[in-house]
């Protein structure tokens, strides 16, 4: 196979894997048809796909300067398309909540809750709430998100955080248990897994 046909392959399976990656990480936004917000959420992988379109073209002119000009602007797209993929209402609340600034998160959320009320964003609110210790509301927020979309495992998993601190285990059990059934990403199903070990 010549160097030119395993850069082609390279290629594809580089925006393969791009793809599969955005699309695992948002399962839900596809079970409730949230198109605009998947589309948004998919802004990296059409601007590596631009990038990869473009590279054919730009190869063509030769080396030289015409390769780091296109290298600068497919950078500076890719940076900005990650950028804009996510509302700067949620990178806040993100930010917030990995701060420990669970009264801000709980404010974005809440936000983001009335502009969008995807089972994500209640469950995101969920959490904030639960890391506030608002056991009650947390557990009403994530049921709420379950309800919405039974599939999404992060909301079942929260909602076992709080319901372990309630001292609630036969519900937490049970929750860790649909978790693990459900749409749940990697680092979340080895936690559920290693506090199902814990409480068993």
């Amino acid at each position: 196979m010549s160097s030119g046909a395993i850069t082609i392959v390279l290629i594809f399976l580089l925006l393969f894997v791009s793809w599969q990656t955005i699309y695992s990480a948002n399962r839900d936004l596809v079970r409730a048809k949230a198109w605009g917000d998947l589309l948004r959420r998919a802004l990296p992988f059409f601007a590596l796909l631009l990038m990869v379109l473009s590279l054919f073209v730009v190869q063509s002119f030769g080396q030289g300067w015409t390769l780091l000009v296109w290298m600068a602007v497919a950078g500076v797209a890719i940076i900005g398309a990650s950028l804009l993929s996510v509302s700067s209402t949620e990178r806040r609340a993100n930010k917030a909540f990995r701060s420990g600034d669970y009264a801000m998160a709980i404010e974005l959320y809440e936000k983001l809750v009335e502009e969008k009320p995807l089972a994500r964003n209640k469950a995101f609110l969920g959490a904030a709430l639960g890391a506030a210790e608002r056991n009650e509301e947390s557990v009403n927020l994530s049921t709420q998100a379950i309800e919405q979309d039974p599939e999404y495992g992060l909301a079942y998993y929260n909602r076992a955080l709080v319901l372990q601190r309630m001292g609630k285990k036969s519900r937490t059990v049970k929750d860790l248990k649909k978790a693990l059934e459900s749409d749940l990403p990697r680092r979340f199903r080895s936690a559920s897994r290693g506090m199902l070990e814990e409480i068993s």
